[in-house]
């Protein structure tokens, strides 16, 4: 795949989500009653303001709407006396024009002359938003919404200054948002079309625990443990957990079913380039798409993401306890997300399936989705903490001290993402 190929498909699958994720905090922010100073897709150094968002000011008594990519003062800020005029338009002051009084005292009288269409208004400006500055940055590696108080500011429309349970739910709604996306999206690919692919044994290595239990060369694997399993990462997700202990299985040779029981070998007892059974699995190359109604797509998206939830939860455990080598738990970074979203791009316009496309946009959103959870300084769970932590305490943890924190895990996470892309440089994923 071209580097060109690699880069648009990168784009063309995470824009979109890493967009609905920074919707989510952006729309439950606004609803919080919190400023968002800048929403911004991909990260910093910014590359082009596209707009700012209609903005509010209390001049006195009277609130005004600013609208939007309205050119304000730059020395306009809370505290400083103003003389302006507005449209009075249903009910609503429209900003038309503000000047700062630099040599007004602050002290300064409020003065407001009314017409029938239009206000003159004089006073202090007591509350100040100049509406969200809506950013392109260079880096394409994410996104970001960015609210008054997250720095440690406090005071009205600030982060710190919303109502814990509006905090909590500001820092929850982005990961939900990837969420609800998955299930759109996985719930669309079964009901446009997804693959009816037998899970065939290509192949049985010489005394594996799968050749000891009679397993041959195109045999059909149709359950596993007592479940119907449709992908083969089914199988190896359950194989891999049940090392060292038997695991039922029902075999299809030809028209008849076989129940067989197989015992995986350990990490330890595993030779090298071979699986816990000692079988090869694959896909016939022919194959045809089955559409699932409404319903039952449904229950099929949402058994595919327990299934992943449970492989990203379990998969410390399995790490530290050998039931999995470091190997087959493989992160990918964004140079490893490029090359399968090129391949799943090009497959998809070879052949005119959505599946391919489709399948890897609800993985990842589910990926972000469950990642961002994760309670690790700078990510959305790691944030929740201390929401958790204050409501525990009833006392606020020092914003500074927060801040420090995530800035700390925002730098190890940006190492790890280094390490990450060395890795998908040096051994790509799709070669």
């Amino acid at each position: 795949m071209s580097i060109g190929m690699q880069v648009f498909a990168f784009l063309l699958v995470l824009g979109p989500l890493v967009f609905i994720h920074e919707l989510g905090h952006f729309l439950a922010a606004k609803r919080a009653g919190i400023r968002v100073l800048e929403f911004g897709m991909f990260y910093p150094p910014r590359a082009l303001r596209l707009w700012r968002g209609q903005g509010s000011a209390l001049i006195g008594s009277r609130r005004v709407i600013i609208p939007r990519n309205f050119k304000l003062p730059k020395t306009l800020e809370e505290g400083k006396v103003v003389r302006a005029t507005a449209d009075k338009i249903n009910d609503r002051l429209i900003l038309k024009s503000i000047t700062v009084l630099e040599e007004t005292p602050v002290t300064a009288p409020t003065l407001d002359e009314f017409s029938t269409n239009e206000a003159f208004l004089y006073g202090e400006v007591s509350e100040f938003d100049p509406g969200t500055e809506y950013t392109l940055n260079w880096l394409p590696l994410g996104g970001f919404v960015r609210m008054l108080g997250e720095e440690g500011l406090s005071g009205k429309g600030s982060f710190g200054d919303a109502p814990k349970r509006w905090r909590a739910i500001t820092l929850l709604a982005g990961p939900g948002m990837n969420l609800i996306a998955a299930l759109v999206v996985f719930t669309a690919m079964y009901a446009t079309g997804y693959p009816d692919l037998p899970i065939l044994v290509r192949d049985v290595a010489d005394n594996s625990p799968a050749g000891q239990a009679g397993m041959r060369v195109d045999d059909i694997i149709v359950s596993v443990g007592g479940s119907s399993v449709r992908r083969i990462d089914q199988v190896q997700t359950y194989v891999g957990a049940h090392r060292g202990s038997p695991v039922d299985l029902v075999i299809k040779r030809g028209n008849e079913l076989l129940p067989m029981t197989v015992t995986p070998r350990t990490v330890e007892q595993t030779p090298e380039g071979q699986g816990a059974m000692g079988v090869q699995l694959g896909n016939p190359e022919i194959y045809t798409l089955r559409s699932y109604p409404l319903d039952q797509a449904a229950v099929l998206a949402f058994n595919d993401m327990g299934d992943t939830v449970q492989q990203i939860v379990t998969l410390p455990t399995k790490l530290l306890s050998g039931l999995l080598k470091p190997s087959e738990a493989r992160v990918m970074g964004p140079v490893g997300i490029s090359q399968v979203a090129a391949l799943s791009v090009q497959r998809t316009i070879d052949t005119g399936e959505s599946w391919w496309i489709l399948s890897l946009v609800a993985q990842i959103s589910l990926a972000l989705g469950i990642t961002n959870l994760l309670p690790l300084p700078a990510l959305d769970g790691g944030r929740l903490i201390f929401v958790l932590i204050e409501a525990v305490r009833r006392k606020r943890v020092s914003p500074e001290r927060e801040a420090v924190v995530h800035l700390i895990g925002m730098a190890m996470l940006l190492g790890l993402m280094v390490l990450i892309t060395i890795q998908d440089i040096g051994n790509p994923i799709i070669n």
